[in-house]
């Protein structure tokens, strides 16, 4: 009986004692050539301890306590790793940090520098790693080493980013305009005598859709004088035509249209003889059929709008101006076929 029971003893505690020595792992962070050295120094201390030390190069671990806790946690899911060690090198001291996250454990020491001394730098890497050492033989021995680290709220999860904006509605073209309209105006016309041609006024009734108008205009101007020694002759120009365009740019407050006028022009010439042996012609009208292609840019802030228009009136028939001497012309004034027009007018409605 007796035999039985010490041999029960003898295996229970080489149980017990073999628990013990069962390795366990430990990451050193090594963020610098003094990490790297520390992690020497301490491979060939710890070979006596049920220890292995793993080196895991990155980056140093934040100071702010919070986020180095953190970090510290993250490694040691990584092994898993029961220990978590790295250093923070200043100017003067070594910080040693022993982390054991399963117990929320963290041992801090400064190991001072002596910059005065040769080996100063060389003797605090020696004693950085004596205090590892320590410690790890403390853990290994079930003793606790460092202060408890309070609860660390988790990182608050990242915002989802705001969905993207929602592209913006492409911008319908401006609602056309259609119905009939009015446009009263100014008009000039060049000629070919006189340096600053025919003037007067122009008066537009149309109707317009969402692309094209239809439009007849009246143009009526004022006598024009062309005098030399002999005589002195009144000259206007009227027209009545119709035309056609199309819109080829055409937003909410601007449009320009292309199109075709044709139409009834009439020259109306009255004389006044200025010497005694010239015997004036009595008025006369010299009508004319004519086409003309227009060219209109209109801009519209309201319901009124201002319109610029140009025109090439070309002419079937225009009169010639002169003196019947013996039986013989002698041409006074010759005017131009293709005459060009100028115009400039008020809409209202939905020109």
């Amino acid at each position: 009986m007796t035999r039985l029971l010490v041999v029960c003893v003898l295996v229970g505690w080489g149980t017990v004692s073999a628990a013990q020595e069962e390795p366990w792992a430990a990451v050193l962070r090594a963020s610098s050539p003094e990490d790297t050295e520390l992690a020497e120094r301490l491979q060939g201390q710890l070979s006596d301890l049920p220890v292995v030390l793993r080196v895991n190069p990155g980056p140093t671990p934040s100071t702010e306590a919070t986020e180095q806790w953190r970090t510290a946690v993250a490694l040691a899911e990584q092994g898993p790793f029961r220990v978590v060690i790295w250093f923070h090198h200043e100017p003067a001291a070594i910080v040693v940090h022993v982390a054991e996250p399963a117990t929320r454990r963290l041992l801090v020491r400064r190991v001072q520098v002596e910059p005065h001394q040769r080996k100063g730098r060389s003797a605090a890497a020696e004693a950085a790693a004596l205090i590892v050492r320590s410690a790890l033989k403390a853990l290994v021995a079930g003793s606790p080493v460092g202060d408890v680290v309070e609860e660390v709220p988790e990182a608050p999860a990242p915002e989802p980013a705001p969905p993207p904006p929602a592209p913006a509605p492409a911008s319908s073209p401006a609602p056309a305009r259609e119905g009939w309209g009015v446009s009263v105006g100014w008009q000039g016309t060049l000629m070919g005598e006189g340096p600053l041609g025919q003037h007067g006024a122009q008066l537009g009734v149309g109707w317009e859709g969402a692309r094209l108008r239809a439009r007849v205009l009246l143009v009526a101007s004022l006598p024009t004088p062309l005098s030399d020694e002999y005589t002195r002759v009144s000259l206007s120009r009227h027209a009545l035509g119709a035309g056609v365009d199309a819109a080829v740019v055409s937003t909410e407050h601007f449009r320009l249209g292309a199109g075709l006028e044709v139409g009834l022009a009439g020259h109306l010439r009255g004389t006044e003889a200025l010497a005694p042996d010239v015997q004036a012609s009595p008025p006369r009208l010299t009508p004319s059929l004519y086409g003309a292609p227009t060219l209109a840019a209109r801009w519209r802030g309201g319901p009124v709008a201002l319109e610029a228009s140009l025109a090439l009136d070309v002419l079937t028939t225009v009169p010639t101006l002169g003196y019947l001497q013996q039986g013989t012309f002698i041409v006074r004034n010759s005017l131009w076929r293709a005459q060009p027009r100028f115009g400039l007018a008020i809409l209202l409605g939905a020109h």
